[in-house]
């Protein structure tokens, strides 16, 4: 039972298979949790803050980054390059565009 923090991360994200809402951070443990409300509040960030917040390596922070834009929490930004990732993360787990009500909402309603 002597797994690291990182160890612990990847079973917690893959405990679940529905999307991650900001809400849903507070059960994860620490150093996850501490680093997940650190970049909801940024809203735009980098793979390199990121990995500073969890004190990971590279490729565990990247691991941890592909689980979270799976599970619809972050969005891998336009602006990511090949020298860096960077990331939005979503303030919601609605991933899909809202429809128009139907025009005649008003005369079902009464």
């Amino acid at each position: 039972m002597n797994e690291n923090p990182f160890e612990i991360a990847i079973k917690e994200l893959e405990a679940g298979t529905e999307d991650i809402r900001p809400s849903d951070v507070v059960s994860f443990s620490e150093p996850l949790r501490s680093a997940l409300n650190y970049v909801i509040r940024l809203g735009r960030f980098s793979l390199t803050e990121f990995q500073e917040k969890l004190e990971f390596t590279r490729e565990e922070t990247k691991k941890i980054a592909d689980i979270l834009v799976a599970r619809n929490l972050f969005a891998v930004s336009r602006f990511s390059n090949a020298e860096e990732t960077f990331y939005e993360s979503r303030l919601t787990a609605m991933t899909r565009p809202l429809n128009r009500p139907p025009s005649d909402i008003w005369k079902k309603i009464e």
